[in-house]
C-alpha cells in the first residue's frame, strides 16, 4: 500500500510539474523532459504550441502532404507564415488513404489497380484504427468536426482455427469466447484449490484467501462447493434456444490438456493493451476522412504531382528541386525554411547537402513490410450466420486474420480483410499479383468460414504492399533500441534552415497522432528560430 501510494503522488507531481513548465518552457521543452523520463509524448501532447509573435510573410517550403505535413502547414498559417507544400502524390494525406470506387492504387513493379467497390463501400488501405489516447488527433477531429464511430478491435465472437498444432482442437474451428472462457475457468479452478488448500498462506491472510476465493468463483464460473469448473453457458451454445418449446443446448467446454496441447489460450489476454484495446475509433466514411478535412483548410498551399529531386541550403535560404510530373519539367522552389515530412526511406535516395550525421540518422529508421487484402462481399454472412459484429478471426497460416468491417452493420454488402500480413510474409505475398493475393485471402477466410468466404465474394478486390508503393516504400519506419538512442535526437535537431517531421520523429512510430505531435514540436521550434531572426 505505501509503494503505490508513493508512486501515485511521484505520477500527480510530474503532472503537475508538466503543467507549469508547459506554461513557462513551451511543448519542446515538455518533449524532453518526458524523453528523460522514458515516457510517451503522447501523454502530455493534447493541443498544438502556444506561440507568441507573429511570422508574416517567412517562407516555409513543406515537403509532403501526409498528415505530418498538413499538420506543420495548418499551424504555421495560423501564425502568418507563407507556407507551400510540395507533395509528389495527386492527392494529400500520405499513408493515410482509403480505397472506395475509383481509387487508383500503384505499386512498384507490380500491376495497376483500381477499386471497383460498390458505392459506399470502402477501404483503409493503411491507417485504420485510434486509440482513445491519441489526444492530438482528436484535437483535429473536434477542430474539423469529423463524426467518429467505434471501431471493434477485439471480439470474443470470432473464431480460431489453427491446423499446425497438437491434439483434438487441429484444424477445428472454434469461438474466441469458448477458449477465454475455458482457460480463465480452468486457471481460476487451479488458483482457487492452491489458495484453500493453504499453499498461499505464505503470502494471503486469512481474509485475504477468501476475498481471492470469493473473487476466482466469481471470474472463472466455479462451483462454490468444489470449486471446480464445468464450463458455463456464458461461453456460448451448442444450440440455441428458439423459443418456449426449444430451450436449447449448452456448449460443453474443451478439456484443459486439449487447450494446452493446441496452445490456443496463448492467442489472448485478459486484459487488451493500452495501445490497441478491444475498442478504438475511426472517422466515419474512411480515414481519409481526417485528410481531406485538413485539405480543406490547407488544400490551396499543395503543389501536387511534385517529386523532389534534390534539396539544398545556404545561409539565407533553402532550394527544393522538383518535377513537375504531368510535364517532366525541372522546378525550383525557394524558401526560408524548410521542414521535411518525406519519409526516410525515400529521404535518403534523394541529394541533399545536409551533414553526414544527419545522412547515418535518415539510412538508420528500418522501413516496416506490411500488406493488406480487401474484400467485398455479397452478404454479410458473418453478421446473419455467425452473429459476429466486427473484430478478427484468425487461422495460424502467417498474416491469416480475417477482419470483419466496425460499421455498415446490417447492411446487404460488406468489405472483409483478407489478410494482414507483415515481415518475410509481406514481402513474399508482395511479389504475387492481384489474383494470386486475392487467391491466398479466399482460401484463409474459407477455413474459417467454409462454404461462405468463396461462395460470397463477388469478385472484387483491392491490395497493397507497402514496402512497394511509390512514394513511401513501407508501411512505417521504425528503430532499434540502439539507432533510436543514436540517431533519432539528430533529425529532431534543425540540420541548418532544415527540420524533420513524421511519426517516425515520435514514441508513437506508425500512428497519425505520432505525426502530428513530432509536426508540433518542430513547429514550435521552428518558430522559436524565426522569431530570433
Amino acid at each position: 500500500m505505501e509503494r503505490r501510494d508513493s508512486q501515485e503522488s511521484t505520477t500527480l507531481t510530474k503532472r503537475e510539474f508538466l503543467r507549469g513548465f508547459a506554461s513557462v518552457s513551451g511543448l519542446s521543452a515538455v518533449m524532453a523532459a518526458l524523453d528523460a523520463w522514458d515516457m510517451s509524448i503522447a501523454s502530455a501532447a493534447t493541443a498544438p504550441p502556444v506561440l507568441d509573435g507573429r511570422a508574416d510573410g517567412t517562407r516555409v517550403l513543406i515537403l509532403g502532404a501526409g498528415i505530418a505535413g498538413l499538420t506543420t502547414a495548418y499551424e504555421l498559417t495560423e501564425r502568418g507564415y507563407d507556407c507551400r507544400i510540395i507533395e509528389a502524390r495527386s492527392f494529400a494525406g500520405g499513408r493515410c488513404q482509403t480505397a472506395r470506387n475509383g481509387f487508383r492504387l500503384e505499386e512498384v513493379g507490380g500491376e495497376s489497380q483500381e477499386c471497383e467497390f460498390d458505392e459506399g463501400q470502402w477501404f483503409n488501405t493503411a491507417a485504420w484504427r485510434i486509440p482513445a489516447h491519441h489526444k492530438s488527433l482528436f484535437h483535429y477531429c473536434r477542430e474539423f468536426g469529423i463524426p467518429m464511430q467505434t471501431l471493434i478491435s477485439s471480439n470474443e465472437s470470432t473464431y480460431l482455427r489453427y491446423e499446425n498444432i497438437e491434439g483434438p482442437l487441429v484444424g477445428r474451428r472454434v469461438r474466441r469466447r469458448e477458449v477465454m472462457m475455458d482457460m480463465r475457468g480452468y486457471t481460476s479452478e487451479l488458483l482457487a484449490k492452491l489458495a484453500h488448500q493453504g499453499a498461499l498462506d505464505g503470502e494471503l491472510t486469512a481474509d485475504d484467501r477468501e476475498q481471492l476465493i470469493e473473487y476466482l468463483v466469481a471470474e472463472g464460473y466455479l462451483d462454490p462447493i468444489d470449486l471446480a469448473y464445468r464450463g458455463t453457458t456464458e461461453r456460448g451454445w451448442a444450440v440455441d434456444f428458439a423459443g418456449p418449446l426449444e430451450p436449447g443446448q449448452p456448449s460443453e467446454a474443451l478439456a484443459l490438456r486439449e487447450l494446452l496441447q493446441s496452445g490456443l489460450g496463448n492467442t489472448f489476454r485478459a486484459v487488451s493493451s493500452f495501445e490497441r484495446p478491444y475498442t478504438m475509433l475511426q472517422p466515419v466514411g474512411g480515414m481519409d476522412r481526417i485528410a481531406a478535412a485538413f485539405e480543406e483548410r490547407v488544400g490551396h498551399l499543395v503543389t501536387y504531382n511534385a517529386e523532389v529531386r534534390e534539396l539544398r541550403q545556404n545561409g539565407q535560404e533553402v532550394q527544393v528541386h522538383y518535377r513537375d510530373v504531368p510535364s517532366g519539367d525541372l522546378v525550383t522552389a525557394t524558401g526560408d525554411y524548410c521542414v521535411t515530412t518525406i519519409p526516410l526511406a525515400i529521404m535518403r535516395d534523394i541529394p541533399n547537402d545536409l551533414s553526414d550525421r544527419c545522412k547515418a540518422a535518415i539510412g538508420a529508421a528500418t522501413p516496416s513490410q506490411v500488406g493488406k487484402l480487401a474484400l467485398q462481399m455479397n452478404r454479410r454472412f458473418w453478421e446473419e450466420d455467425d452473429a459476429i459484429f466486427g473484430g478478427s478471426s484468425q487461422t495460424d497460416l502467417s498474416g491469416g486474420s480475417v477482419i470483419y468491417p466496425s460499421h455498415g452493420f446490417l447492411g446487404r454488402k460488406g468489405i472483409v480483410q483478407g489478410y494482414y500480413v507483415f515481415g518475410d510474409t509481406s514481402d513474399t505475398v508482395g511479389a504475387m499479383g492481384l489474383a494470386q493475393r486475392t487467391e491466398r485471402g479466399l482460401a484463409n477466410g474459407e477455413k474459417l468460414h467454409p462454404g461462405q468466404f468463396r461462395s460470397h465474394y463477388d469478385g472484387k478486390s483491392i491490395s497493397v504492399d507497402w514496402q512497394r508503393v511509390p512514394h513511401s516504400l513501407g508501411g512505417w519506419e521504425s528503430w532499434s533500441d540502439e539507432a533510436r538512442r543514436e540517431h533519432f535526437p539528430v533529425l529532431l535537431e534543425p540540420q541548418g534552415r532544415v527540420y524533420f517531421a513524421g511519426a517516425y520523429l515520435s514514441y508513437l512510430t506508425g500512428w497519425q497522432a505520432g505525426a502530428i505531435e513530432s509536426a508540433w514540436y518542430q513547429v514550435e521550434r521552428l518558430h522559436a528560430n524565426a522569431a530570433s531572426v
